[in-house]
């Protein structure tokens, strides 16, 4: 169990350096450094998957092959915990001391908690999609579908529940403790998680995952 921990803990500190590099791209100015932001978040995801650590994203949609074992349903939600707990006190860090980062995480943040709830729920659905593709294309021995499915939720604006906890760390606030803010951040793990097995509910008849 400690091990996992450590697995998921891991997994936030590379979703956090991923948010960075991300947000510090779009602060520049020029919009082809987010098209480039986008594609170098994809590396966050890349270390998790080389050295097997725990992202929720990555881990949920195989639920669909697990509706009846509560221990890995238990495991995936302690993975969320976890990722989301190290996710917000780092982004909390890096927006303390990095104001360039710490401005695009408000401005960023800040457009998501005024849209409406039903596009945040729609939103992490596509974004739990794509997550799928790029986990499971990945274990399947197709790496480069990691590099195109991270960048296209991103730039597409898709909302991911882990990166956007690094984000509201970092644009700590007025808003940051209230329940609307509480109610996004479970809308979207909700979205993520329907998302997420979509494709291995519709396509278990023609494989099994273990």
């Amino acid at each position: 169990m400690i091990n996992e921990i450590k697995k998921s803990i891991l997994s936030g500190i590379l979703i956090s350096i991923g948010g960075c590099v991300y947000l510090a791209s779009t602060n520049i100015g020029n919009g082809w450094y987010g098209w480039f932001g986008a594609l170098l978040f994809s590396g966050g995801l890349f270390a998790i998957c080389v050295y097997g650590f725990n992202l929720y994203t990555g881990k949920v949609g195989y639920i669909a092959y697990h509706f009846k074992d509560v221990k890995y349903i238990g495991f995936v939600g302690q993975v969320c915990f976890f990722n989301l707990l190290t996710t917000f006190l780092l982004g909390i860090l890096i927006g303390k001391y990095f104001p360039n980062i710490q401005e695009a995480a408000v401005k960023s943040y800040t457009a998501k908690l005024a849209a409406p709830y039903w596009k945040d729920f729609v939103s992490g659905i596509f974004c739990g999609m794509l997550m799928f593709l790029a986990v499971d294309t990945w274990k399947q021995g197709q790496k480069i579908g990691l590099f195109i499915y991270v960048p296209v939720f991103i730039i597409a604006g898709f909302d991911h529940s882990i990166a956007n906890s690094f984000y509201n760390g970092a644009a700590l606030g007025e808003y940051t403790f209230t329940l609307n803010n509480l109610w996004f951040i479970l809308i979207v793990v909700a979205g993520n998680a329907v998302g997420g097995m979509i494709f291995p509910l519709l396509t278990r008849s023609w494989k099994k995952e273990a």
